[in-house]
């Protein structure tokens, strides 16, 4: 009805900790295994015994019977080998199948479950690290630690999805952080996104058509509810559907961002909480001749911020920014920006 695939993502082997707490027999060593109730890498994964594969089949099968997309995603990143080093089961199937070493039973771990899921006629696709090892024979990889997954997936005639976390992760900053709501970390700015060319450099003609497309990511650790995923969303998806058209034009990013702010509008119809971080201020302490000074910048027309000295809110009628402010002792300076006499950015 909507034109879209939703691809599934079941996590394996790392991130598996809500798992292994359900069924701690699935893992190396024996529990008992929590949740995590924050971000993080942890070294409990799924250890490759039958009894894990068995189950993982099992929810493969529920998945398959949900979904009816072409691509399964098996997940493959960020899987620590510190359980397999010390496990007589992992080191037994090292030396029985002759593979090289942890990366190896990484590969082997991810080629088992293409064949379950080929069998069952879906494809498989993971984020770059199962290429780790050597690469299932007909996965597709999503390129997120940068492009080097994506480029070396082409240049073996796998299909590559290009998500590298400097243009790609929605849960970065888009602006000042002083001015933004809470967000992992990263700085990922409107522009940014823009600029950004999906198939790389190094790749020639017949390389470049494994090149996919390209994937947004918004990962929710730091998101508090949907309002806060659409201000995160918006308006840099607007950016990436440019960009995965082959429409965007980094050299004339004034004129795309000036559609942006005609958008605004739609946006505001459709009761979007979109982030107007591109009218954002930002705050810089510089040296001046008496001591310090305060610096104010905005990317549009700088006559349109207004600032208070005492703490206020600032308003259209409150002193135009004309020059860093001098400060000789404690202060509480806000400031915004206006245009048509109408607030635009947050304070």
């Amino acid at each position: 009805e909507r034109h879209i695939t939703v691809v599934p993502e079941i996590e394996m082997p790392g991130h598996a900790l809500a798992a292994l707490s359900a069924y701690p027999e699935l893992a190396c060593t024996e529990g008992p295994f929590e949740p995590a109730t924050k971000w993080g890498v942890f070294d409990d994964v799924f250890c490759p015994k039958e009894e894990t594969f068995t189950f993982l089949e099992n929810v493969l099968d529920e998945v398959i019977q949900l979904f009816p997309s072409q691509y399964i995603h098996i997940g493959g990143d960020e899987c620590p080998k510190t359980r397999w080093k010390e496990c007589a089961h992992c080191q037994e199937l090292i030396r029985k199948n002759n593979l090289k070493d942890e990366h190896g039973l990484q590969s082997y771990f991810i080629q088992r479950i293409e064949k379950y899921v080929n069998k069952k006629g879906r494809k498989i696709i993971g984020w770059d690290e199962i290429l780790e090892g050597g690469l299932a024979p007909n996965a597709a990889v999503m390129s997120w630690t940068g492009i080097k997954g994506g480029v070396e997936a082409a240049k073996t005639g796998h299909f590559a999805v290009m998500t590298p976390g400097s243009y790609c992760y929605f849960d970065h900053y888009q602006g000042d952080p002083q001015s933004e709501p809470n967000a992992f970390g990263g700085f990922t700015p409107l522009d940014k996104v823009y600029s950004y060319d999906p198939v790389p450099s190094e790749l020639n003609e017949k390389q470049a058509k494994y090149i996919l497309g390209v994937q947004a990511n918004l990962w929710t650790e730091y998101i508090e509810d949907f309002k806060h995923v659409q201000y995160m969303i918006f308006p840099r998806l607007m950016a990436l559907s440019e960009v995965a058209w082959g429409t965007s034009d980094p050299k004339n990013y004034k004129e795309f961002e000036n559609r942006v702010v005609q958008h605004f509008n739609i946006l505001d119809q459709m009761s979007i909480n979109y982030a107007k971080s591109i009218y954002n201020i930002s705050g810089n302490v510089i040296p001046n001749t008496n001591g310090i000074a305060y610096e104010l910048s905005t990317s549009q027309n700088p006559t349109g911020i207004r600032y208070t000295l005492e703490g206020s809110e600032p308003t259209f009628n409150s002193p135009v920014y004309q020059k860093p402010i001098p400060v000789s002792g404690s202060s509480a300076i806000k400031s915004a920006y206006f245009e048509n006499g109408q607030l635009k950015s947050a304070i």
